[in-house]
């Protein structure tokens, strides 16, 4: 009889989450052959089938539905077995985080500084996901601590904590006008993020409530590319404060500040139910400690 690991059931909860062995494998860094082992491991213990194949399909059985929520467990309650450690001694175990781009670039490194100095013995895994899976990855503890920035975020299974507003700023290149009125928007490149981007959100709603025509504009991924485009003179574009702070501050862009009918806000979402580590705990206390003091921004303060 084949011995029943951790590992065997954590990958049969990766195919069930990610839709196959194929996925599985490429998602925790196996060969598929590892993968297919593992679950016969499982299968010769239980003397059941887990799955049904049909086709490139594989579907749960009536023994894989039961061992799914067992299996959950399991990997919930080894994961807090392995941070006991953390409870009478130095505090260790590990972090994941997930956040959208423009948060991971610029909130996120000055408070993983923090962390790892006052906790050095705690792995930390950051993530860059859609907002949409968030939920589902909380729910099923593939992430600890989900950064999100919206106009408002509302759960039921998630516990989700309102930390800061973000201010906004329509960025030009250096030789526009100051005024919002005074910018040639008919001859002008708008330089959007992507579909769905809660500023690029703002920014389309901005552009109707003013009544302007789009004429130009190109779609990116990257903050960075946006940047660099509006400081060559392309077009302009709608972005956090905190994300252009430095070009503003240096004269590189020109921007005028906005106020949306909807602000958008940085929220920190973490699982309603399940037990938070020390290291968890602790970071945490860290960002939002680290978010209140020091990211609340005056009338003062921009560099506009």
């Amino acid at each position: 009889m084949r011995r029943l690991e951790i590992r065997h059931l954590k990958t049969f909860k990766t195919i069930v989450e990610v839709g196959g062995f194929t996925r599985a494998a490429e998602h925790l860094g196996y060969s598929q052959s590892t993968v297919t082992l593992h679950i016969k491991a499982i299968e010769d213990e239980l003397k059941e089938p887990l799955f049904n194949r049909m086709g490139k399909k594989v579907f749960l059985t009536d023994t894989g539905k039961h061992l799914m929520p067992y299996a959950t467990q399991m990997l919930s309650l080894y994961k807090q077995i392995k941070d006991v450690p953390s409870i009478n001694g130095e505090i260790s175990g590990r972090v994941v985080l997930s956040a959208p781009e423009v948060l991971l670039t610029y909130r996120l490194p000055p408070i993983m500084k923090v962390f790892k100095d006052t906790f050095p013995k705690v792995d930390v895994q950051l993530k860059h996901l859609p907002v949409g899976n968030l939920k589902e990855q909380i729910i099923s503890e593939e992430i600890d601590i989900a950064f999100v920035l919206d106009t408002e975020h509302a759960e039921t299974d998630i516990n989700v904590k309102r930390i800061t507003e973000e201010p906004m700023v329509l960025i030009t290149p250096t030789h526009y006008p100051t005024a919002f009125d005074a910018i040639p928007f008919h001859d002008t490149v708008f330089l959007f993020t992507e579909q769905g981007c809660s500023y690029r959100n703002a920014f389309e709603k901005i552009v109707r409530m003013n009544n302007i025509k789009i004429e130009n504009h190109i779609e990116f991924w990257s903050i960075e590319a946006i940047k660099q485009s509006v400081i060559c003179g392309l077009g302009i574009s709608l972005l956090p404060y905190i994300a252009v702070k430095h070009e503003i501050e240096n004269g590189m862009l020109s921007a005028i500040k906005m106020s949306p009918d909807t602000p958008l806000f940085t929220f920190i979402a973490h699982h309603k139910d399940k037990w938070i580590s020390p290291a968890v705990r602790n970071c945490l206390e860290i960002i939002e400690e680290h978010i209140g003091s020091s990211n609340m921004y005056s009338e003062d303060e921009y560099a506009i």
